[in-house]
């Protein structure tokens, strides 16, 4: 169902699900600079309680929850990669596919516009020698009315 719903996305919404992802990276990054922060806190208290089987655990816990977010993380940016490369080569081909069409259509009318051309100029060819007969004719009736 996700795939049909991102297919219908548009180029804007698409660039706002990106930047979405984008701030999550960088909250991310931030949980993992507080995680550290707080790896830092606890190496501090250990060193304090003095007992390394409590330390281990700790930080233990810790990188297993800063790999498991970076994991998903990861799994999450590369699904939408995919989805993302594949709705925008679907538009692509569209694109592709419009234009063909639109040049079909160019050359259509093109056609026709030089039939017509060829018609209306040989009509106008003809109306200019009916003219330059009238005119002949007119010139000749105004020669006999001078006489």
């Amino acid at each position: 169902m996700l795939d049909k719903e991102l297919k219908k996305l548009s180029r804007r919404e698409l660039v706002d699900i990106i930047y979405q992802m984008k701030k999550n990276e960088e909250q991310l990054l931030e949980q993992i600079a507080v995680l550290e922060e707080n790896l830092h806190d606890k190496r501090i208290r250990i060193e304090e309680a003095g007992s390394i089987a409590e330390a281990a655990a700790d930080i233990t816990n810790v990188f297993s929850v800063a790999q498991t977010t970076a994991d998903l993380y990861l799994q999450e940016i590369a699904c939408m990669k995919e989805k993302t490369e594949k709705d925008c080569a679907k538009m692509i081909d569209e694109a592709k596919q419009e234009a063909e069409r639109i040049l079909s259509d160019v050359k259509t009318q093109h056609k026709e516009l030089r039939t017509r051309y060829r018609v209306d100029h040989k009509k106008w060819q003809q109306l200019r020698t009916e003219i330059q007969k009238l005119e002949e004719l007119k010139m000749w009736i105004k020669q006999g009315d001078d006489v």
